[in-house]
């Protein structure tokens, strides 16, 4: 009886020694904000942690594309730091969006609907990088925030098109991980108001829309 209560308190150790690990790694050369959020409850009482990395300004998307990045021609090599933050994910939601720019040819109906479709390629493309950057199978979504609201901004919008990676670092059973993360964006929205800007100045942002 005793080897086994060691056997089990050795495991439990273990396991509350890993869990830690993915609280406990430094933010990676690629994070300009890196917020951790544990334990969000959704409508239910169930509970989610969160860690939402927002990349700095070399990882803004031109205005025009969805493949390249501000500065970059190709995919972005991630850091030894940036890899070893995502493979301690037990899932990994990639998000997009698109600036207020549109095309103005078009109706603006028209020129929306084109800017939440290169929002969801931005989506898919950023995980299209994270899967080939993390080692271990995770499961990845892609959330599409879709095209910013018109401003009265004037000039430069490229803190519209910033990129965020959202890992969730564990989670109770049957969580609405839709509804927690919407809690822990408010919750941490003082501290980073690009999540109160995500939860309500897109085109998509009053309900979450997944892509495939």
């Amino acid at each position: 009886m005793s080897l086994l209560a060691l056997l089990v308190s050795g495991g439990a150790l273990a396991y509350a020694s890993v869990n830690e690990i993915r609280y406990a790694l430094p933010k990676p050369p690629e994070v300009v904000q890196d917020v951790v959020a544990r334990d969000v409850e959704d409508s239910q009482g169930k509970r989610a942690s969160f860690r939402i990395l927002l990349f700095s300004d070399e990882f803004r998307w031109r205005m025009s594309s969805h493949v390249a990045l501000e500065n970059r021609d190709s995919e972005p090599e991630f850091t030894t730091e940036m890899k070893a933050v995502l493979n301690t994910a037990e899932e990994i939601i990639c998000v997009g969006e698109s600036s207020e720019e549109g095309a103005a040819t078009v109706p603006p109906t028209l020129a929306r609907v084109e800017e939440e479709r290169r929002a969801a390629r931005r989506a898919d493309q950023i995980a299209m990088w994270v899967r080939r950057a993390i080692s271990r199978p995770v499961p990845i979504r892609k959330l599409n925030i879709g095209q910013h609201m018109p401003t009265r901004q004037k000039g430069d919008t490229s803190d519209q098109r910033r990129m965020v990676v959202v890992l969730v670092l564990d989670h109770d059973d049957s969580v609405n991980l839709d509804q927690a993360l919407r809690n822990a964006m408010s919750q941490e929205s003082a501290r980073a108001p690009i999540f109160g800007k995500l939860l309500k100045d897109y085109s998509r942002s009053s309900t979450f829309t997944w892509e495939n």
